[in-house]
């Protein structure tokens, strides 16, 4: 998969044919302007949800959003306390949240997923270790592990890269695999996939994390995972992202209050179309699968009946 060739693609036809928008709804203000679509939650999904409504707005001119995130809390509150329409959310939501909503609003969640984000582990080809547990990878990164016989390598010191805070695998990493554990103020950021690449297929010591086309560079090896020492390793390839085998990933969601009005509906029905996709990936996350997209789809239908027999 030639990522950089579809985003530049994709960029060139933004630039054609969708304006930039900060801000714009279904339905009509007092003075004419659309009424905003309130999007709020996770930090970490800002800018895909930015690139997502810019587009759709491009094309959709009656259609506008307002779209802020610091944390998925704070999204799950606006849709319980009727502040918005939909939340952006790293996680799924809470049994305290659903049941706070049903006590609110006598509504339940609709949830779709949206894209898969991922990490990578990547070394140096000459490197013999091709797999690390959890476990190792965290004791690694935290600084507990130094050197690289400690988990089946030669007798050399680990330097560790990194992404800086452009990127979020450094946060996808934090806040679900390093438990307790803190990282080391040895990890070296650089601030593009390129660089990080570049650098360890440089270092026969290296190890660095990233979010990257899976195909990479030549003298860089992606390590597999596991989730346990006695685990199977699972490499970072597009099928076991797309069936949610591979352990340094987590999927992104979209959630509603009760079933989408229409709009809303026609708005996550297009992102988890081909096109909406192709966007998700332009970001540098990984689109959805075909069952994830045919479940988004019939979890829309299925509100959108709701929708309609209520009325």
């Amino acid at each position: 998969m030639n990522w950089k060739a579809k985003e530049i693609s994709l960029l060139l036809v933004l630039c054609v044919g969708a304006p930039l928008i900060s801000s714009a709804h279904a339905g009509k203000s007092g003075e004419g302007r659309p009424v905003p679509i309130r999007i709020s939650g996770s930090g970490t999904m800002l800018n895909l949800t930015r690139r997502l409504t810019e587009w759709y707005a491009g094309r959709n001119k009656a259609v506008a959003f307002q779209v802020e995130g610091s944390n998925a809390t704070q999204g799950f509150s606006s849709l319980i306390e009727n502040r918005g329409e939909i939340a952006q959310s790293t996680r799924k939501a809470l049994d305290g949240e659903a049941g706070a909503l049903r006590a609110r609003r006598k509504l339940e969640f609709v949830e779709i997923p949206v894209a898969t984000e991922f990490a990578v582990i990547a070394v140096n080809a000459a490197n013999p270790v091709r797999s690390l547990s959890i476990f190792e990878l965290r004791a690694i990164l935290s600084g507990q592990i130094k050197n690289w016989k400690q988990v089946g390598g030669g007798d050399r010191p680990i330097r560790l890269l990194g992404r800086d805070d452009s990127s979020e695998v450094r946060h996808l990493i934090d806040e679900e695999f390093m438990g307790d554990a803190s990282f080391s103020d040895m990890i070296k950021a650089l601030p593009t996939n390129t660089a990080v690449t570049a650098a360890v297929g440089d270092d026969p010591g290296a190890l660095a994390f990233c979010d990257v086309d899976l195909h990479p560079q030549r003298g860089v090896r992606l390590v597999g995972i596991k989730a346990s020492a006695s685990g199977e390793a699972v490499e970072p390839t597009g099928e076991n992202l797309r069936t949610h085998k591979y352990t340094l990933s987590r999927t992104l969601y979209f959630y509603f209050a009760g079933p989408p009005a229409p709009e809303l509906a026609k708005f996550a029905a297009w992102v988890v179309s081909s096109e909406g996709q192709l966007v998700v990936e332009a970001v540098g996350l990984y689109p959805l699968g075909s069952a994830d997209r045919e479940e988004a789809r019939q979890r829309l239908e299925s509100g959108s009946k709701m929708a309609v027999a209520t009325r």
